[in-house]
Order: C-alpha cells, then structure tokens, then sequence
C-alpha cells in the first residue's frame, strides 16, 4: 500500500484526537509567542533606553569639597580622579576628561555665532555617530560644505573686561551631526549653534584667541575648563563609580543619581527577562512532545495491523514520521498566520527583527518536538513486535 495514502488513512482514522492536540499547541505556541513579543519588546526597551544609551553612562564633576568650603572642579582633578580609579581597579571601566568651553567664534560672514566647546576626541561617539573629532576638524549641526571657515577673536583684557577687535582666520574639515541635546550638555539651550572640536584644537584657539593676555596659558585653560566627565564603559559600574568620587568629595551629576543601585538592578532585569524566556521555550517544548508522545501511544493498535499486513519496521517509522510533519507543518503554519495577524493589526508591540526571531523559535520548537517524539515514539514503538504493541490494548484481551 502507498506510505502517502497510509497517512492519510491514519490521519482520517485519529481526526478527533488530532484536531484537540492541533488546537491545544496553536493555543500554546501563541501563548508563548505573544508571551515572547512582550518579553522581547521589554528587552529591547531596557537595551535601548539604559543598557546602550551612553546618556546614562556619563558622570558629571562639576566641583569638589575642600576643607569644608566647595571649589570649582581643576585640572588636576582629571588627573587625580584617573589615579583613584586606577588604584580601586576600575580604570579598565571608566575614565575622566575635561570638557573646555572656549569663547564665541563666527562663520566667515561674522553672520553666525558658534558656541565651541572642546572635549577628547576618544569621547566623538556622545557627540555623533558622524563625528570624529579628529585634528584639523570640527563638529557642526549642519555642515554645507567639506571646509569651514571660522574666526577666532584675539582677545583683549582691559579694565577687567575682555573686548576683539582682531579676528584670526582657521579652516577646518567640517562634520555634520552636533547637537545641543547630548551627553556632554546636561542643559539643553534652544537655538544653539553648537560646534565641538577636540581637546588639542581647543588648546590651540585659546593660544590664539588670548595670544596678548599676560595671563599663563596654564590659567587660561583652567578659566575655560568648563567640567569633567567620567565616561563609564558598563552601566551596571555607574552607581560604584559615582559613589566613590561621592566619597571623595566631589560633586557628581548622573542619571541613577536619585536612585539606589538603579544600574544593577537594570542589569537584573535584564538577566530575568532572558531567564523567563529561557523557561517558556523549554515548558512550550515539552507541552508539545507529551502530547505527540501520547498520541504515539494511542496509535499501538494501528502500528499493530500494520505489521500484520506485512510493512517492516522502516516503513512503519516513515509512516508515521511523515504523518507528524505534517501534523507539525500545519501547527507552525497557523500559529505563524495567528501571528502575522496580530502583527499587522498591531496588536502587540514587537519590531519586525523580533517578529522574525520569535517565527524562527515556533520553528525551532516544532523541530525538537518532531526530533524526540521520533525518538521516543516512533522509533521505540515501531520497533516493538505486534504482540508487545497489543499488550495494553483490548484486543490483547
């Protein structure tokens, strides 16, 4: 007799129980896919808003205690908060910079005011994904051209005053992509034209800029040391760190500054919303293998008469394997259809890269499913002789 006919034979013959397993693992499967959905979307969530938002990672040090008395933050303080950290094992997680605020420049035309701030050229990236800040560079808003040409006032100090009447031209390779709303500015200034450059480019406009002040270049910079910044590479280390320069006396500002241990306690939820999804897939996958196992176990008397009429064990195996794919091909196809559906009308709130995972994991479920049933059902029961597969059945009797 045809295998193809067989299973279709068999198909008809256990309709009842099939369709109520059918239904019972669509139901499962879309259980867990929209269970899926929402624990994916809280993940991206947590990834996108904490976990990689460099926002989150940068401590603010905008001043210190001393001797009772609070003082702007130095220089030195750069220096000396990279020693702390190294000598508490933490400078292969964070670093300090300074941050410069250098005086207005202008475009060419004298038409636009810049505000230029200076900053390490290894912290582009909080800037823009399109700024490098390399020398010779400068990062605007819009950058009409390849080349800019600024001017720099030469500063005069008179009476205790700063007055220009001299400008001094510098052309530089301009990069798109600043904005007044970062990680650096914790004050967001409407219409702003801000422009960053790195922190040996700033160095070289104050030269330029106070070149007839009789002041030391060394008071210069420290005048237009604006803050620094603790650049934190991991988020669950940025409650540690901020606590510790807390506990050295300087003044921090951060995002979890508010809330305690709000960066580890990201880091769990994390770590339970991989674990839960962990624990769903495996209790959707045993669902579905005790079901087809049991519905093995119903099929004995039939296995039975197939070795009565003659098939051989292989044959009876393919049989049956077939008659499970399909049975399987069907679940996958609408579970997948009840899922596009409610994708579409977007009745849950996942991203098509998700969407896509979570049709990958109904595969993958139905797969393994397939894979240990034939194992423990087909492959064991196929083998059994026609007395042994009666044994437990009326027939038997």
């Amino acid at each position: 007799m045809n295998k193809n006919l067989v299973v279709k034979i068999l198909r008809k013959k256990t309709h009842r129980y099939l369709t109520i397993s059918v239904i019972i693992l669509v139901v499962s499967l879309t259980m867990i896919n929209l269970m899926f959905s929402y624990l994916a979307n809280q993940y991206y969530m947590i990834n996108r808003d904490y976990l990689t938002n460099n926002n989150v990672k940068v401590i603010h040090v905008d001043g210190k205690a001393e001797q009772g008395n609070s003082t702007q933050i130095e220089l030195q303080d750069v220096q000396s908060i990279n020693t702390l950290l190294k000598k508490k094992g933490l400078d292969n997680k964070a670093k300090a910079y300074p941050i410069y605020i250098l005086p207005t420049v202008f475009d060419h035309s004298l038409e636009t005011g810049i505000s230029l701030m200076g900053l390490s050229e290894e912290l582009a990236f909080l800037i823009s994904e399109n700024c490098t800040l390399r020398d010779n560079h400068i990062c605007l808003p819009k950058a009409d051209a390849k080349e800019i040409q600024i001017k720099l006032p030469v500063i005069e100090e008179k009476d205790g005053g700063f007055s220009s009447n001299e400008t001094a031209d510098v052309t530089l390779t301009a990069e798109q992509g600043a904005t007044n709303e970062n990680a650096i500015l914790i004050h967001s200034i409407p219409n702003n034209y801000q422009a960053y450059v790195n922190e040996q480019e700033a160095h070289q406009f104050l030269k330029t800029m106070f070149k007839n002040s009789p002041n030391s270049f060394e008071y210069i910079e420290q005048s237009h040391l604006d803050k620094v910044i603790v650049y934190v590479k991991d988020i669950k280390d940025v409650d540690t760190i901020g606590e510790l320069l807390k506990n050295h006396n300087y003044f921090t500002s951060y995002t979890f500054n508010s809330f305690e241990n709000f960066s580890a306690n990201i880091s769990s939820a994390q770590m339970i919303l991989i674990i839960l999804g962990i624990v769903f897939l495996i209790i959707s996958i045993i669902t579905a293998i005790l079901l087809m196992v049991n519905f093995m176990r119903i099929q004995r008397k039939e296995m039975a008469i197939l070795k009565l009429i003659g098939y051989e064990t292989t044959s009876i195996s393919s049989i049956y394997t077939r008659l499970l794919t399909r049975i399987l091909g069907r679940i996958f196809l609408i579970t997948v259809l009840l899922y596009l559906i409610s994708y579409l009308f977007k009745w849950i709130p996942i991203s098509f890269s998700y969407f896509l995972i979570i049709i990958g994991l109904d595969f993958l479920i139905l797969l393994i499913t397939l894979a240990f049933v034939y194992l423990l059902g087909v492959k064991k029961m196929s083998s059994l002789s026609m007395i042994e597969l009666l044994k437990k059945g009326k027939e038997f009797e």
